[in-house]
């Protein structure tokens, strides 16, 4: 089954990594002429047919996705096995997974995944059940990173969980009523960052599975952040911590 890419930073960072199996390219006839270019150009290189059509034919293929000018037909979107994401982990010196119980919103997850290429995560975990997987919206929003960071879809949470913790990583999950802050924490050098769903937060068998719970104070007023944004402190955190001790 073929899926769309959709946006010029996704279908470029597509194009250059190469795994995701891109079939052809349509451009916006009017499009930014150095965007275009880079976006010919990589084709050319991947031998890839890059077709410049008008609006309306873009927005017949797209359909209801939101395109900027340029999407590209590509095989279903390649997850990768949590076991491999450990593996490469295990290996680096210190590492961070960014684990998602229940997200489900693809704006919320695309942007996670953005955050966690920029910060130097391992990889993403999401769930199957009741969750988003990474469609056209969640590729456009992680601005290409979707298409460099491993991320992995697991059935069972609670197991990959588990699996986690017996590869060496500690598990600090996101809860509202944790009594230590974010700032506070001194990270290990392998951790999971599990952040919960956009309503409800973690569910309690995530919450019994991690190790230590953390909080993001808020001022008076306001009760919590969005699930990507909380997730950008927190990754930030981590990576700060990270840096300052390897020195």
């Amino acid at each position: 089954m073929t899926r769309i890419i959709a946006g010029p930073n996704a279908v470029e960072e597509a194009l250059k990594e190469g795994r995701s199996h891109v079939e052809v390219v349509y451009v916006l006839s009017g499009l930014s002429q150095k965007t275009a270019a880079r976006i010919f150009a990589l084709g050319e290189r991947r031998r890839i047919n890059v077709e410049s059509v008008p609006l309306s034919r873009l927005d017949a293929i797209a359909g209801d996705t939101r395109h900027q000018g340029v999407i590209a037909i590509a095989g279903e979107f390649t997850y990768t096995p949590l076991e491999t994401i450990l593996c490469a982990g295990v290996a680096a010196t210190t590492s961070v997974i960014a684990v998602l119980d229940q997200v489900q919103d693809p704006g919320n997850l695309g942007a996670i995944v953005r955050t966690a290429r920029c910060l130097d995560a391992t990889g993403v975990v999401i769930t199957k059940d009741r969750s988003c997987a990474m469609t056209p919206g969640a590729v456009r929003a992680s601005a290409g990173a979707s298409e460099l960071l491993p991320v992995s879809r697991v059935g069972n949470l609670a197991t990959a969980m588990g699996q986690i913790r017996d590869a060496g990583f500690a598990i600090f999950g996101a809860a509202a009523d944790a009594d230590v802050s974010v700032d506070e924490l001194e990270w290990p050098s392998r951790v999971a960052v599990v952040l919960g769903n956009e309503g409800k937060g973690l569910r309690r068998l995530t919450v019994q599975n991690c190790d230590r719970l953390f909080a993001i104070p808020m001022p008076g007023g306001f009760e919590s952040l969005n699930v990507s944004a909380s997730a950008a402190i927190a990754l930030f955190q981590v990576a700060r911590y990270h840096r300052r001790t390897a020195q």
